[in-house]
């Protein structure tokens, strides 16, 4: 049986769009290009879904969500989820963040790391378990791949053609069924091919952190779309 004092249920998206929006509404911000990476990227297609007054340009850059992780990742609970994030390491954290650098980890980036290592040795690591287990369910149950024909506003995506991110892949025994996943060069041409005028750009032997990985790209295809 569930406790009835812990949470349950998964976080909507629209909540955080809506989260997002009223940020903007008390700062007075009336129209906004809005950028997401990674998880950021889901949110923010969700974000220029619910406002598409608001959203002036959309910039898509690896995001997470291009394809429904159902198809090939097991359920798991949340409080499976949230058992599987208390166990993190500072060691395990390196070696799942290792993988989105297809030339290999850059020790510099260490900066990014390491906070997110801390507060594995916190004493609110629980909640911070609790919060990536509610997250990742958010992420698994609420695509947005089936959506992006319904964006009508301007949208770049930047795409790194090495990221083979899949969210829960852990899960997945079966490794045909992982090397069907996450294959980023086709899923952001199909992708981009659903969202009417979409602007794609690909960046050759870069992974899923375009923004650290290959800067200079990352920011010229960025300025040139902003322009």
């Amino acid at each position: 049986m569930a406790n009835p004092t812990r949470p349950t249920s998964i976080i909507p998206s629209t909540r955080l769009a809506r989260n997002t929006r009223h940020l903007l509404d008390t700062l007075g911000v009336k129209k906004a290009v809005v950028l997401g990476h990674s998880m950021g990227g889901m949110l923010a297609t969700r974000f220029a879904l619910m406002y598409p007054e608001t959203t002036e340009k959309l910039v898509l850059e690896n995001p997470i969500g291009l394809e429904d992780y159902r198809v090939g990742v097991p359920f798991q609970s949340i409080d499976q989820a949230e058992a599987t994030e208390r166990k993190s390491t500072e060691a395990s954290i390196r070696k799942y963040h290792a993988t989105y650098y297809p030339n290999g980890y850059p020790t510099a980036h260490d900066q990014w790391l390491l906070p997110l290592a801390a507060q594995t040795k916190s004493p609110d690591f629980p909640k911070v378990a609790r919060a990536n287990a509610l997250t990742f369910d958010m992420i698994y149950q609420q695509p947005v791949s089936y959506e992006f024909s319904r964006l009508t506003v301007p949208t770049l995506l930047i795409i790194g053609q090495e990221d083979r991110t899949v969210v829960g892949k852990g899960l997945t025994k079966d490794p045909k069924v992982l090397a069907q996943m996450g294959q980023y060069p086709a899923l952001g041409r199909r992708t981009a091919a659903q969202i009417k005028g979409a602007k794609l750009v690909e960046l050759n032997k870069v992974g899923h952190i375009p923004h650290l990985e290959a800067p200079a790209q990352f920011h010229k295809a960025l300025l040139a779309f902003l322009k």
